[in-house]
């Protein structure tokens, strides 16, 4: 586990100068919301990462890493009922959409689906058929990452740095989308060295900017859950039909 730590402690170290310079105060309060956020992040990762360390941990025999994403699930949960200052809507999860956005939401997941699909088509090597494969894609991705990154990692930040008067320009989109491309491109090796996929942490960046903006605008992790999910089912489906 002391590898998956330090990837974690990395990603946060690296992204730590923007949180402090985007702070709302340096307050007592406002500090020990950044310290959970921290710790959470931390905890989130472990959790995600805990039967690849220890294999008599895997609920299943899968491919996929379906035991790691339950474990994180678990996580957040487990959070949420721990840490009780703010409400679940402040952490976006809700079924409660803003009105006036959803038109403009669905219009852009719309967008973001097109445009992952035309990349798929391009990119992805083809790939036999896997039932598993599609079931996975479907909901664990967009359960965890959603409820992790849009919903916990936003709503903490959302109340501790600097506002803004547009969605798109809060520093919180940006902190949580570079987190989440660090999740999918910067990680440390069995060796700890570190290595970097520059394409990986580009591609899932921009879509968590996306994704975040929808959230902040919408109240809710909804649009972004679906869209998740829905684009990683396609690329499986264009991999497979390749």
């Amino acid at each position: 586990m002391t590898r998956v730590f330090l990837e974690q402690l990395v990603h946060l170290i690296i992204v730590l100068p923007i949180i402090l310079f985007t702070l709302s105060n340096r307050k007592a309060d406002t500090l020990k919301v950044l310290s959970v956020f921290f710790l959470y992040y931390i905890f989130h990762g472990l959790m995600l990462d805990l039967p690849t360390e220890y294999s008599g941990l895997r609920l299943t025999n899968g491919s996929w890493n379906w035991s790691g994403k339950i474990y994180a699930l678990f996580a957040s949960i487990l959070f949420l009922i721990l840490y009780r200052k703010f409400s679940l809507k402040d952490y976006f999860l809700t079924f409660t959409q803003n009105s006036d956005f959803t038109k403009y939401g669905i219009i852009t997941i719309i967008v973001i689906f097109a445009l992952k699909a035309l990349s798929n088509w391009l990119y992805l090597s083809p790939s036999d058929w896997s039932t598993e494969s599609i079931l996975f894609q479907a909901t664990m991705p967009g359960l965890d990452e959603e409820v992790a990154f849009r919903g916990i990692m936003l709503g903490l930040l959302t109340k501790i740095l600097k506002p803004t008067s547009r969605a798109i320009l809060h520093p919180a989109v940006y902190i949580t989308a570079i987190l989440f491309g660090f999740g999918h491109g910067l990680h440390v090796s069995d060796a700890y060295a570190l290595t970097f996929n520059l394409s990986s942490f580009l591609f899932t960046s921009i879509i968590g900017v996306a994704w975040a903006w929808i959230t902040l605008r919408s109240g809710s992790i909804l649009l972004a859950l679906i869209s998740h999910n829905l684009g990683n089912v396609t690329s499986q489906l264009i991999s497979m039909g390749k």
